[in-house]
């Protein structure tokens, strides 16, 4: 079996849009990726490891009262046991050309297949894999499909493909063409940061300096209808060129902004009265599985891509008041939060059901919020697994900005 060498750099896109060896993020995501270094145990197992720069402050042994066969955190070669030995499968929260550089002195000990791996060195053509330009192939071949066999995804409604803008001096279009809301979206975004939202007339695009310096920068903006949303949904998929295979949907929460909010354990809170027929809802889910899995096919996804693949979607109110499932928001080619809670809720009870999400800690009070926290819930099992209570994500005992933790009810 191989070891993986999991690493936390979940600012990857920019770093694609950013286009050097070099890149670093702002500070404030720096900070974000050196306080959740230890995040992506989630994602693994005992023969994993983490590759984490800074160790003092990322410990995850709080965590080992609950028997889950955690990875090793390490930030040296010389840490790795023998069993790492020909053995290391790299494994980036996403790959960018920056990434590399911190997988270097592990390379002697990469597994021999390692080379075949489509990411094993970047090229500038792995760009557009990973870009917003493959969702939106993906949108067109699962459209296809649906409107080839119409009755067999009835619960599925897909959009129109979106208007492309490339020059500044096409902006105003945007807003000739198509009446608010809409949304501007960017060639390289990650979890809500890359969007523009046009509320109404007020929002004109080409008023906008974001919009402006971002058209300058990534060469190009999408712009797309927006839809009624009643609940979040993601699902979840590992690939190679042997085969796709469908992990599971995550129902997750996210800002108004857009930026995530946290992914719910068993069902989510939903207020809408049209998400309670259940029956319905996984029909919806189970149609659009399959639809999405067909049209990765279609454009042969597997066989320039090897890894998690994450698509985003939303169940949306039509304009007769029905409850459609829209699945193919975008798709990200990486690993992400909604694949991190497919996994952990099989750490968790069955029954259980709450939140888990990441927050930003005034004067980094994260420490005083697991204290109180865990006095108020504390963590009761059935069957050996957590049915409820607070559990920190990662150490709680050390001063952090940002935090992620688990509340269940």
């Amino acid at each position: 079996m191989k070891s993986r060498l999991f690493y936390f750099n979940p600012t990857n896109e920019m770093a694609i849009a950013n286009g050097e060896v070099s890149y670093m993020p702002p500070r404030h995501l720096h900070h974000f990726e050196m306080d959740m270094t230890a995040l992506p145990w989630l994602l693994g197992t005992e023969n994993d490891f983490v590759l984490a720069r800074q160790k003092e402050g990322n410990s995850i042994s709080h965590l080992e009262q609950f028997d889950w066969g955690l990875p090793t955190l390490v930030s040296s070669p010389d840490e790795l046991p023998a069993i790492a030995q020909n053995n290391l499968w790299f494994s980036p929260w996403g790959w960018s050309p920056a990434v590399y550089r911190h997988f270097r002195p592990y390379l002697p000990f990469s597994h021999p297949q390692w080379d075949s791996h489509p990411f094993a060195k970047w090229e500038k053509r792995l760009a557009e894999t990973l870009s917003r330009e493959t969702s939106y192939l993906l949108l067109n071949a699962v459209t296809r499909i649906k409107n080839a066999n119409p009755e067999e995804y009835a619960l599925i409604s897909l959009p129109e493909m979106p208007m492309e803008i490339y020059d500044e001096e096409n902006l105003p279009d945007i807003l000739r063409n198509s009446s608010p809301p809409l949304i501007v979206k960017t060639p390289f975004s990650a979890s809500g940061r890359g969007l523009f939202r046009i509320r109404n007339q007020e929002d004109a695009p080409e008023k906008s300096q974001w919009v402006k310096g971002m058209l300058k920068r990534q060469g190009k903006i999408y712009v797309e209808k927006m839809l009624n949303k009643i609940q979040d949904v993601s699902f979840q998929f590992y690939m190679n060129k042997e085969e796709i295979t469908f992990l599971g949907h995550n129902f997750f929460y996210t800002e108004p902004s857009g930026q995530f909010a946290g992914c719910a354990i068993g069902e989510p809170e939903t207020p809408s009265a049209l998400f309670r027929d259940q029956q319905m809802i996984y029909e919806a889910i189970a149609q659009a599985s399959e639809l999405l899995q067909e049209g990765m096919k279609k454009i042969t996804l597997n066989h320039r891509y090897t890894g998690p693949a994450g698509v985003d979607g939303i169940f949306i109110e039509d304009e007769r008041s029905r409850l459609k499932l829209q699945p193919c928001l975008e798709i990200n080619l990486r690993y992400n939060m909604g694949y991190a809670n497919v996994l952990l809720k099989q750490k968790m009870h069955p029954l259980a059901k709450g939140t888990w999400k990441t927050g930003i800690f005034a004067k980094e009070g994260w420490q005083e919020f697991c204290e109180n926290e865990a006095k108020k819930n504390p963590v009761k099992m059935l069957d050996a697994k957590p049915i409820k209570g607070f559990i920190p994500l990662v150490n709680p005992s050390v001063k952090k900005l940002f935090g992620a933790w688990l509340h269940l009810k």
